[in-house]
C-alpha cells in the first residue's frame, strides 16, 4: 500500500505545481491592477481551496474544522499561532482564515522558481534568518503596516514541521509580536502530519482535524506568559484530537 499512497503524493505534487503555475501567472499579470488583498481572495484563497479539494480527490485526505465559532471577523486585528506539524497547514490557514492570511517566512523561498514568485508578488513578511536579531526587528517594523493592511500574522511558534507524537519548546517571537502590538492571538490546532508527513512523497488517507481556539488576549501580558498560554492551548487541544480520532 505504500507504493499506492506514493504514486498518489506524487499525482498530487504534479497537479499541484501545474496548478501553480497559473497562479503564478494570473498574480504576477495582476500586480499593476489589483491590491495584494484583492490578488489574495481574486487568486490565493480560491487556489488554496482548491488545492484541498485535489488532495481530498486523489490522496483521501478529509478535513473536518471544529472551534469555528471562535473565528473572528475579516475586519478585527489578529495574529494567528498555529500548529506546525505538516506543510498542509498553509492551504487551510490560506483557505479559511476570515481575512488574507500574511506569512512570516524565510527569505531563500522566493527564489524558488514559480512558488518563490508567488510568495514575492503577494509581498509578505521574508525574512533573513542569518542576519539573526536584525531579523526580527525587520518583522516588528513590517509587521504592524501589514496588520494596517487588513492581514492577518500567521506565524509557526514551533519554527519547523513537528511529527506527531514529537514536542518541541515554543518560540516566542509571535508571542512578543502579539505583545509589543496588543493584537489578540488565535491559536489553531491539527493533526494533519499523520495524513501529510514531513518531508514525505506519499500521501496517507484519513480525517485531519482542525481547531480553532478562543481568541488569546494580550493585553497587560508577558509575552512568555502569552507564549505559554498559546502552548498549553495548542498542545492540550491536540491530546483532545487525537483521543477522538483514535475512538
Amino acid at each position: 500500500m505504500k507504493f499506492v499512497y506514493t504514486f498518489r503524493g506524487l499525482l498530487f505534487y504534479i497537479l499541484l505545481a501545474v496548478s501553480i503555475i497559473f497562479l503564478a501567472v494570473l498574480v504576477l499579470l495582476s500586480i499593476p491592477f489589483m491590491s495584494g488583498q484583492d490578488r489574495y481572495e481574486k487568486f490565493c484563497r480560491p487556489w488554496a481551496k482548491f488545492s484541498l479539494w485535489l488532495m481530498k480527490v486523489i490522496c483521501g485526505i478529509r478535513i473536518q474544522t471544529k472551534g469555528f465559532e471562535n473565528m473572528p471577523a475579516a475586519d478585527k486585528q489578529l495574529v494567528v499561532l498555529s500548529k506546525h506539524q505538516s506543510a498542509l497547514d498553509p492551504f487551510w490557514l490560506g483557505a479559511y482564515l476570515s481575512a488574507p492570511a500574511c506569512f512570516l517566512y524565510k527569505k531563500s523561498i522566493n527564489y524558488i522558481p514559480v512558488l518563490g514568485w508567488v510568495v514575492w508578488a503577494m509581498d509578505m513578511l521574508a525574512i533573513d534568518r542569518s542576519r539573526g536579531r536584525s531579523a526580527f526587528e525587520s518583522f516588528m517594523e513590517k509587521g504592524p503596516k501589514k496588520l494596517a493592511e487588513g492581514w492577518w500574522i500567521c506565524l509557526f511558534p514551533e519554527g519547523t514541521r513537528v511529527a506527531p507524537g514529537n514536542r518541541i519548546r515554543y518560540k516566542t517571537g509571535g508571542a512578543r509580536f502579539a505583545t509589543n502590538t496588543e493584537t489578540p492571538i488565535l491559536p489553531i490546532c491539527h493533526n494533519a502530519g499523520h495524513c501529510w508527513p514531513k518531508n514525505s512523497i506519499a500521501k496517507f488517507p484519513g480525517v485531519v482535524t482542525f481547531s480553532v481556539g478562543p481568541l488569546i488576549e494580550t493585553k497587560g501580558k508577558t509575552s512568555q506568559e502569552i507564549s505559554t498560554e498559546v502552548e498549553n492551548w495548542i498542545e492540550n487541544e491536540l491530546e483532545i484530537i487525537e483521543r477522538e480520532n483514535a475512538r
